[in-house]
């Protein structure tokens, strides 16, 4: 049912983590597509010694491709309904593929599935410190406003999403960001609850190769979806991402487009912890109306919880 797409290069010596992980899936119907892009280390014999002796699938050689075409090549060439994404240097917990093919099988609209992810030094020391990722689609979405909402390496797909959405096409370090972008225009999002992978940080992962010109690059990738996705103009979004607008007028005014009308959706997108906090990071030290407006949202929040 799950094909596990892992791009290497130079993975070791987390490999061998990684992999295992794998076999201590509790979900078994899985194969892996690991494809290395030039490793010089013994990634690949390392590979080999596991797929597909004790992991089925396949090692793809001899044909580096930068990251965001390795990833495109390996869900055209995937033949199963699923995609599971995955890193060489993260642990997949044994629950994972099970609580993620559980929500893609009874919500036919979910087209992602995260999860929590805590994060480990190299040696693999869980450090006690997250990113929660927010659970439901609208929150999701919201926080895309100003920073992913999902942990890349930790999602299972629905392949024909990806497909139908145009498939990985951006470079890094935004592939992941501008294939969410499409793909919440024709299918909904979840974050599970619950950890499902352990998150390593060292200089060398690709997430963190990735980080230096993220920031920058992903506010233009979101910029070029906003009226579509968020009711907001590329220039009136570029002016609330700096600060020169009012935060609170354009993120209920985007609250309210992205409800369309319905008004149990508008209070539940803009009566959320997580609509207020976006609403703070883009609203300016002089901007008392919308200080005021999300400390309101913030007191009506605790009283009347908007349902997730």
């Amino acid at each position: 049912m799950i094909t596990v797409i892992i791009p290497i290069l130079n993975a070791m010596p987390y490999l061998t983590e990684a992999l295992a992980s794998l076999e201590a899936q509790t979900f078994r119907d899985f194969e892996v597509c690991l494809w290395d892009n030039g490793s010089t280390d013994v990634s690949v014999e390392e590979a080999r010694r596991w797929i597909p002796s004790r992991l089925p699938g396949r090692v793809v050689t001899g044909r580096p491709l930068p990251l965001h075409e390795c990833l495109a090549a390996m869900v055209e060439e995937a033949q199963t309904e699923f995609v599971a994404r995955m890193d060489g240097d993260d642990v997949s917990l044994p629950i994972r593929f099970e609580r993620q093919i559980e929500c893609l099988l009874a919500n036919k609209a979910l087209g992602i599935v995260g999860g929590q992810c805590p994060l480990m030094d190299q040696g693999g020391k869980l450090l006690g410190v997250s990113h929660p990722g927010p659970l439901g689609h609208d929150d999701i979405m919201t926080l895309m406003m100003v920073r992913s909402a999902l942990t890349h390496p930790a999602l299972m797909f629905r392949r024909d999403a990806i497909l139908d959405a145009g498939n990985y096409r951006h470079p890094k370090p935004v592939e992941d960001l501008d294939l969410y972008l499409r793909m919440a225009q024709i299918c909904k999002f979840q974050n599970l609850s619950d950890p499902i992978l352990h998150y390593r940080i060292h200089p060398m992962s690709i997430c963190q190769s990735n980080l230096a010109g993220q920031s920058r690059q992903s506010a233009g990738v979101v910029d070029a979806y906003a009226k579509t996705i968020y009711g907001i103009s590329s220039r009136d979004f570029q002016q609330l991402r700096a600060k020169k607008s009012s935060a609170a007028w354009e993120m209920l005014k985007s609250a309210a487009f992205r409800a369309g009308g319905d008004s149990k959706k508008f209070y539940s997108i803009a009566m959320s912890p997580t609509f207020t906090y976006v609403g703070r990071c883009m609203t300016s030290e002089g901007d008392y109306f919308s200080k005021l407006i999300f400390k309101f949202l913030d007191a009506m929040t605790s009283v009347f919880p908007a349902k997730s």
